[in-house]
């Protein structure tokens, strides 16, 4: 018989955030990759509503760049970048829920696969659909989870 495990509370309620979210990142990519054309005109309505909210504010030279930010991410959200982004999360996601499994049962390992998949999120956007949507998706995919890996990292102690 194995000795129970010992784990911290505060990595535990990290690790069950990190399983809920990659579950529902799971969920959501996958309806993304499904419907990549929906997900296309939906994400273009939304870009054009906040343009057009940032047009009537005035014209100055920052919102002239951002217009022009705004168009070019409006032009790149195309159903093949959607669904080339819904994979890339896919994978990222997949390695998430792997890596708290494994820092869950106490494994050191599953903190650097975690931090893989924060790579993987970052780097794949960027290469794969490049330009502004590249670069946003990139940000998004990673934005949260570098909190998580220092937090993840404080818990590093109590891992084998």
């Amino acid at each position: 018989m194995s000795a129970p495990v010992n784990r911290p509370t505060f990595l535990t309620v990290l690790c069950f955030l990190t399983f809920m979210s990659a579950v529902s990142g799971l969920w959501t990519q996958s309806e993304r990759l499904w419907n990549p054309g929906i997900t296309a005109d939906k994400t273009r309505e939304t870009f054009e509503a906040v343009r057009e909210n940032l047009d009537r504010q005035g014209s100055t030279a920052q919102s002239k760049t951002m217009d022009k930010m705004f168009e070019a991410v409006i032009e790149q959200t195309t159903a093949k970048n959607i669904k080339t982004s819904a994979i890339i999360m896919l994978i990222v996601e997949s390695l998430s829920l792997y890596a708290a499994y494994l820092m869950w049962n106490l494994q050191r390992r599953g903190y650097y696969l975690y931090l893989g998949g924060i790579a993987v999120a970052f780097l794949a956007p960027l290469l794969m659909i490049g330009g502004w949507m590249g670069a946003i998706t990139a940000m998004a995919g990673v934005f949260l989870s570098i909190f998580m890996a220092i937090f993840y990292a404080f818990n590093l102690k109590h891992m084998y």
